[in-house]
C-alpha cells in the first residue's frame, strides 16, 4: 500500500514539475526581443578633414566626461513623473551611454574644427593637446511625447596653465518630432549636436 501511495506522489510530482517547465518555456518563448539604438554623429562629407604632411592642425583632448549614475545602464531611461523615472526593458543603448557620448562629441568635434587631433581622455600614454574639454553632465534624458534635455557644466582650457579658459554651464532642449522611441532618440542625438556646436565655437573664441 505505501508502495503505491509512494509511486502515485512520485508521478504527480513528475506531472507537476513537467507542466511548470512547459510553462516557463511557454513564456521564455513568447517574450518581447529587445530594440537597439545608438546616438550618431553630425553629417559630414568625406575627405573633408586635410591631413598634408607638415599642416598644423588644432588638437583637442575630450574629457574626462562624466554622466549622472542613473544613466550608467543599458536600458533607456524616460521620465515619467516630477520625482519618477521609468526604465525601458525592451528598448535599449547599443553601447554605454558614455562611451556614446565619448564618440559622438569626438566625431563632431574633428568635423566642427577640421581636425583629425581630437583624442579622449581615456586614451593610453601622455597626450598634450591645444586644449581640453573637461564635461560633468547633469540631465540627458527625454520625456516622452515631449522633448530632451542635456544639461552639461563644462569648461575649456588651453595647455598653458595662463591662457584664457572658458567655464560655462548650458542646457539644450528639442522637442520630440517623431512618435516613438526612434523620435526620442533623435531628439537626443540633437541636443548632443547642438553642444558640440557650442563648445567648437569657444574653441575657436580662443584661437582669436
Amino acid at each position: 500500500m505505501m508502495n503505491r501511495i509512494g509511486f502515485r506522489s512520485a508521478c504527480w510530482r513528475w506531472i507537476l514539475l513537467s507542466v511548470f517547465g512547459l510553462m516557463l518555456a511557454g513564456c521564455a518563448g513568447s517574450s518581447q526581443p529587445a530594440t537597439f539604438y545608438m546616438l550618431r554623429s553630425l553629417d559630414s562629407h568625406p575627405g573633408a578633414i586635410s591631413t598634408t604632411a607638415g599642416e598644423q592642425r588644432l588638437s583637442v583632448l575630450v574629457g574626462p566626461i562624466t554622466l549622472p549614475g542613473y544613466l550608467a545602464r543599458t536600458q533607456i531611461i524616460m521620465v515619467a513623473g516630477k520625482n519618477e523615472m521609468a526604465v525601458d526593458e525592451f528598448n535599449r543603448w547599443a553601447e554605454s551611454l558614455q562611451e556614446s557620448f565619448y564618440r559622438v562629441l569626438r566625431e563632431n568635434l574633428s568635423s566642427l574644427l577640421n581636425t583629425p587631433e581630437v583624442y579622449g581622455h581615456d586614451r593610453s600614454g601622455s597626450i598634450s593637446a591645444d586644449y581640453q574639454v573637461v564635461i560633468d553632465v547633469t540631465r540627458f534624458d527625454s520625456v516622452q511625447g515631449e522633448e530632451a534635455l542635456l544639461t552639461a557644466f563644462w569648461t575649456v582650457s588651453g595647455k598653458d596653465a595662463s591662457a584664457p579658459s572658458i567655464r560655462r554651464k548650458s542646457t539644450f532642449r528639442f522637442p520630440v518630432s517623431v512618435s516613438g522611441l526612434p523620435g526620442i532618440i533623435d531628439a537626443q542625438n540633437q541636443t548632443l549636436n547642438a553642444f558640440s556646436r557650442e563648445i567648437a565655437s569657444a574653441i575657436q573664441s580662443l584661437q582669436r
